[in-house]
């Protein structure tokens, strides 16, 4: 694709016309570079299927050191056990809720209870509504996360469980998951 530039060298004009080509082949390329194949267009498609049948359920649920960076980027805690105190920083990554479709924009709406029990299955405290969580995109999102802390002060040294519970207030569904933990004393100080 040769061309002139109005009182520039030879030299640049060639700089300029090898610049404009490579322009206009990345260009094409990036075009071809979107083009989904048959097979994964079926793929997502059997995918956004299976996603309405599959209940809420979790991927990942565990305690961690802070909240999440991001999806899959978090400090996992090597054990659950804690002094009073200490927040218990739990991460989730929920799957097979529904999305509400608004203005071109898919949205996520979850709300999240939660109970403390002892090893004898005695409620110590609970909340319903503790949170709610709420998401708006463009697309469906899947890889959704969220990072939830519960300060939970004045527990005795001994064994817990704390269960979470998601429910999808786009639909039906609800999902729970059980983490156990030890609250130990602290360590003295001089």
């Amino acid at each position: 694709m040769p061309f002139t530039v109005k009182g520039m060298s030879a030299a640049k004009a060639a700089t300029c016309s090898i610049f404009a080509v490579a322009l206009l082949g990345s260009a094409a390329s990036a075009e071809e570079a979107t083009a989904l194949s048959a097979d994964f267009k079926a793929a997502q498609d059997a995918y956004a299927v299976t996603w309405q049948q599959q209940p809420l359920a979790f991927t990942a649920a565990k305690f961690i050191a802070l909240p999440a960076e991001s999806y899959g980027s978090y400090a996992p805690l090597e054990t659950a056990e804690f002094q009073s105190g200490d927040p218990l920083t739990v991460y989730a990554e929920p799957v097979g809720f529904s999305y509400k479709e608004t203005g071109g924009k898919y949205a996520i709406d979850l709300s999240v209870d939660f109970e403390l029990r002892n090893t004898t299955g005695q409620v110590l405290a609970s909340q319903d509504g503790f949170t709610t969580l709420h998401s708006e995109s463009f697309n469906q999102i899947r890889e959704y996360q969220t990072s939830l802390s519960f300060n939970l002060t004045g527990l005795q040294t001994g064994e817990y469980v704390l269960k979470v519970r998601f429910n999808d207030e786009n639909s039906d569904k609800s999902g729970s998951f059980e983490l156990p933990f030890s609250m130990t004393e602290a360590a003295l100080q001089n």
